[in-house]
């Protein structure tokens, strides 16, 4: 969806909101070598089935971003949000579990600024994981805590760049 604000007063049209939503429910029927492998390794109250979840498909995914944007300002700015649900990175085989990625929520900024009479000087700033969010792969397992396979901390970046087309 996309909804500008000129609804509430003509002094807000240069503001929107906007966003989406997906939500996928996934899986696929494994072969028959990885469904023994998990059946052999199967715990006490652990039922395998020859269905799991589908690598790299999140089964959500977000995205909500407030903007404004002023062509004859040369203005454009908005900030974003986006995430997703945990995802099976890497399927487990027998005794070793799967791995998932676990949501990472972003945050970031970005504006642009356009300068002269045909807007051919552009300078932007961009500012990215604004909440410095750290991203976490976890072995996920029956019955057990997920417990950490890797963990890293992009931080939190800033750039300004600028431009001219001649």
């Amino acid at each position: 969806f996309r909804k500008d604000f000129d609804f509430i007063s003509p002094a807000w049209k240069n503001l929107n909101i906007s966003g989406n939503l997906t939500l996928v429910e996934s899986s696929i029927e494994m072969t028959e070598a990885e469904f023994e492998s998990r059946q052999t390794f199967e715990r006490s109250g652990e039922e395998v089935t020859r269905t799991r979840a589908m690598a790299g498909q999140s089964p959500y995914v977000i995205n909500a971003g407030i903007g404004y944007s002023n062509y004859k300002a040369g203005i454009d700015a908005g900030l974003f949000y986006h995430t997703k649900g945990s995802t099976l990175y890497i399927v487990g085989m027998g005794l070793f579990p799967d791995i998932y990625i676990e949501p990472f929520h972003s945050l970031n900024f970005s504006l642009i600024k356009k300068l002269g009479e045909e807007h051919q000087t552009t300078i932007d700033l961009k500012v990215s994981n604004i909440l410095n969010e750290k991203t976490v792969n976890v072995y996920r397992s029956f019955g057990t805590r997920d417990e950490i396979y890797s963990s890293l901390n992009p931080g939190t970046t800033f750039s300004v760049g600028i431009s001219h087309k001649f």
